[in-house]
């Protein structure tokens, strides 16, 4: 393919290109530099002219929308798309945080041979990805999972990167198949148009061969139209059958979730089958009469705090809030009854911390708080179910560094206090409406967990 930017171009004059990344279809990845803060990023180019049909600039598009609203550590973050016209062309681009590494297939090719330990370290940190992936509304299928697109830095962390396939599967109609996928890594219901989230397992699972073998899957011996890799490389018994469940043609024999295929991969050694959900254990001290549900294994930590609804705590504080508004609005009217509208501006500031108090009054009431933690990242979520709100957050777990009690906000001058993640320089609070008990038992949980992580 013919190089569409020269090294040195200077692209929407911002963007410096320092060399090629990889290329393929209709488009080309390059280092830029931007001239402005010196910052590194991925830019991937589409050019108008070099494409094929109006469909490849559609999934284009839709990898730059998909993009923008992903939130993962193992995700390089989107930063803009934009286009731009020169004579005779017009050029897409799509910007994204530039990760260090090199892909799989790079370092296979440079002689990395990975022991069974580090592929099945591998494994967790991707099934992590697409467990997040896949649990999104709508769920998002990367459909093209492969040695390419899995980007390994010197500390081991793995990035997943190339969202190009996501959502709908594209069709080559010259020969009847898919274009979207690499053969050899593609489950069978991928090449009859379906992809659902066993789809990416199956290519996971094929990816992890390669790394074993340094063959493609394609290249590998089949007994049944499944894949035979035991007659290739030699695996501990239980990796084997996980890794075999992983590779199954039909989709009922797969496993159903990257959440069932991470259990599956720290479970106990036997045959591995789809397994159950976490198993609940009585936590230690819980207060009596707390309705937090906590549910912990050797390899997850995962809290539900409910909607805390009224009790003493949120009543007082909606009466609060009630006397704080109703004086408010008593003197905006009065300035209208009188016609004094000069002073109107002096009430602002008080509706703006009379909306901010309802706003913290109405979540302390109806939203419900999910913290899960598993050796890789954790994720916090603050949901109000009722009215559609949702907000995320999520970080590496190995980054906390402590949990412990802080001040959330204050409310007539009085602090309330919550729990705290602290993860580097970040804070991620979360509980103020517990009790101060169960504040301390949740962080004596929390911090016994990341202690047993961390030995």
């Amino acid at each position: 393919m013919k190089i569409s930017h020269p090294m040195g171009d200077l692209i929407a004059e911002r963007y410096r290109v320092r060399s090629v990344l990889g290329q393929g279809g209709a488009g080309i990845t390059f280092a830029v530099e931007d001239v402005h803060t010196h910052q590194s990023y991925a830019l991937k180019v589409l050019s108008l002219k070099g494409i094929q049909d109006w469909k490849q600039l559609e999934l284009f598009e839709r990898e730059a929308k998909t993009l923008s609203q992903l939130d993962h550590p193992a995700i390089p973050n989107y930063i803009d798309y934009f286009q731009a016209d020169t004579a005779g062309n017009r050029w897409f681009y799509i910007v994204q945080e530039l990760v260090p590494g090199h892909s799989l297939a790079e370092l296979v090719q440079q002689g990395w041979r990975a022991n069974q330990t580090e592929v099945r370290q591998l494994a967790l940190q991707i099934l992590d990805i697409l467990k997040y992936l896949h649990e999104l509304t709508p769920p998002i299928i990367h459909r093209d999972i492969k040695p390419q697109n899995i980007i390994r830095n010197g500390d081991g962390q793995i990035y997943l990167v190339d969202f190009g396939a996501v959502q709908n599967v594209y069709h080559n109609t010259m020969v009847g198949s898919t274009v979207v996928g690499t053969y050899g890594y593609m489950a069978p219901e991928h090449f009859q148009g379906k992809a659902v989230p066993a789809t990416d397992l199956y290519s996971l699972g094929a990816t992890l061969l390669f790394l074993l073998t340094h063959c493609s899957p394609a290249d590998l011996p089949q007994k049944r139209l499944k894949i035979d890799f035991r007659s290739v490389v030699h695996l501990e018994p239980a990796f084997a059958d996980w890794l075999d469940q992983m590779l199954e043609p039909a989709l009922e024999d797969r496993f159903v979730s990257a959440r069932d295929a991470m259990d599956g991969l720290t479970a106990p050694p036997r045959r591995v089958k789809p397994p159950a959900k976490p198993r609940s254990r009585t936590p230690r001290r819980q207060p009596r009469g707390s309705k937090v549900t906590l549910k912990r294994t050797e390899t997850q930590l995962i809290v539900d705090i409910p909607p805390t609804g009224l009790r003493v705590q949120t009543l007082g504080m909606g009466c609060f809030v009630v006397f704080w508004n109703g004086g408010v609005l008593a003197g905006t009217f009065a300035c209208f009854a009188v016609g004094n509208f000069a002073i109107l501006p002096f009430f602002i500031p008080f509706w703006i911390m009379g909306s901010i108090l309802v706003g913290l009054t109405l979540c302390g009431i109806a939203s419900s708080t999910h913290l899960e933690i598993n050796p890789l990242t954790f994720e916090l979520v603050w949901q109000i179910k009722s009215l559609g709100l949702r907000y995320r957050r999520s970080g590496r777990t190995l980054e906390i560094k402590q949990v412990k009690r802080t001040d959330a906000y204050n409310i007539n001058d009085r602090p309330v206090q919550g729990c705290t993640l602290l993860e580097g320089s970040k804070k991620h609070k979360f509980g103020t409406m517990l009790s101060p008990s169960e504040q301390a038992w949740l962080m004596e949980e929390i911090s016994d967990f990341l202690r047993l992580r961390n030995r």
